[in-house]
């Protein structure tokens, strides 16, 4: 039996326009997925870069939105979104996780359909999918959009403010809810509590010199608050032999006289001597007094004098430094554990603990060393043994051990007598002589750096 032509032609005619219709969907189905992934694309870009943009309004830029907010509609907006930080940032991470999601399983589809219609190996196309969507969300997404925020914060907020702000209002009940929900967890949460030691805020201080991001100065200042609160009063004291005083038989002359020799704004005031400490003479209260005649004019001290503050020589710098905002002074005696002075203190001097020495264009800066020759110098007894260590390019003659801080008290420790002038002896590489002495109290000391075959070092 024959075919029948006609029944023939309409099955091939139906087979062919069915090819034709399947062609055409497949055509206009694959041109809507990508332009849904085009659109994910778009999407995902402004919400990354709002996320850097908004929550990099700090500083300047914050105080410039906050002006702007009073003349400008959107710049209102943007400020009363920041104001709710958690709601925010929940809405843009919903908004950015969902279209990212969507433009990733689109692109899967798309990558089946590719699979089926072209008979390519699956490993093939899923690979290319996986590193041309990656690469495609990270940087398009995710790097570009936030490179460009954080340069122009302000602007790029306020240029995507009504896209940020549509889904702020569109996703309120549920980023809402996410935003409480955070606040419960955190509270829930244990409290990460971080020890930093003195030494690493000292190491972190030393590496930051060394990149360049801290200069020696502030280096040297992150060091002394380190050091500040273990340092006590009695190691930045002026002892009591080099106390500038007011006695209460003093004349008006010879105080003014000690004042402009001296160069002093306050002066302890004493009675019998210096461990009956009555109060403090500031030099301005004395103004008044400069147009009497100095030389038949009295002065009750007693009276002039403000009251003291006296301390213990075991007080710490911190505390000192609390008493003395507490007791609106900068000055304080410092006494012994029998009550007598040991010397006096002052705000200066505790703040040069911090940020070195301070001197104005009245201070006359005290030589303490003399240098006679490469290796010989002749020092003050009073200079620090860490300075006279800096001095000579040495270490180890100063230890924390030691009761002594002065090269003037090292003489005294070694000899274990009051010196006389020439007593020398050899010390951790130096030979130190005794130069001179005023009432038993030593001057000036001679040092001289042992080269190796001379130093006899003395075990203390």
């Amino acid at each position: 039996m024959d075919p029948d032509p006609v029944l023939f032609n309409n099955v091939f005619i139906g087979a062919l326009t069915a090819d034709v219709i399947t062609a055409g969907t497949d055509a206009q189905l694959v041109l809507i997925e990508a332009f849904i992934i085009v659109l994910g694309l778009l999407l995902s870009f402004m919400f990354s870069g709002s996320e850097v943009a908004y929550f990099s309004i700090k500083g300047a830029e914050l105080e410039k939105l906050q002006k702007l907010a009073h003349t400008s509609k959107v710049y209102g907006t943007i400020l009363q979104m920041l104001e709710h930080p958690r709601r925010l940032l929940s809405t843009i991470l919903i908004g950015n996780t969902f279209t990212n999601i969507i433009t990733s399983v689109v692109a899967a589809v798309l990558t089946g359909q590719l699979v089926h219609n072209f008979a390519l190996p699956n490993w093939l196309i899923y690979t290319v999918e996986i590193l041309v969507v990656t690469f495609t969300l990270v940087i398009i997404s995710e790097i570009t959009p936030k490179v460009i925020a954080i340069k122009q914060p302000l602007e790029f907020a306020h240029r995507f403010n009504w896209f940020v702000r549509t889904f702020y209002l569109l996703l309120a009940p549920i980023s809402g809810i996410i935003a409480r929900s955070t606040v419960l967890i955190e509270s829930k949460l244990p409290k990460t509590i971080h020890d930093i030691s003195s030494d690493d805020i000292r190491t972190l201080a030393e590496v930051g010199e060394e990149q360049g991001s801290l200069q020696e100065e502030e280096r040297e200042i992150f060091e002394n608050v380190i050091e500040f609160g273990q340092t006590t009063v009695k190691e930045i004291m002026t002892s009591r032999v080099d106390i500038v005083a007011v006695s209460t038989d003093d004349a008006l002359g010879d105080v003014i006289e000690l004042i402009l020799n001296k160069k002093l704004s306050r002066m302890p005031l004493y009675g019998e001597d210096l461990d009956d400490i009555i109060g403090v003479i500031y030099a301005k209260d004395i103004l008044p007094y400069l147009r009497t005649d100095l030389t038949s004019a009295t002065i009750n001290w007693r009276t002039l004098a403000r009251k003291v503050l006296f301390v213990p020589t075991t007080k710490r710098l911190d505390d000192l430094l609390k008493d003395f905002k507490k007791e609106k002074t900068h000055l304080a005696v410092v006494v012994d554990e029998w009550g007598g002075t040991e010397g006096i203190v002052t705000l200066d001097d505790v703040l040069e603990e911090i940020i070195g020495d301070i001197a104005d264009e009245t201070t006359e800066q005290e030589q303490l060393y003399t240098q006679l020759d490469e290796h010989t110098f002749v020092f003050d007894a009073k200079i620090n043994l860490e300075e006279v260590e800096e001095i000579l390019e040495i270490e180890g003659v100063a230890t924390p051990e030691d009761e002594y801080e002065t090269l003037g008290g090292l003489v005294y420790h070694v000899l274990e007598k009051i010196p006389k002038a020439g007593d020398s002896f050899d010390y951790k590489g130096l030979s130190i002589s005794v130069s001179s002495l005023e009432n038993n109290r030593i001057k000036k000391i001679k040092v001289k750096r042992l080269s190796g075959e001379q130093v006899s070092t003395t075990e203390q």
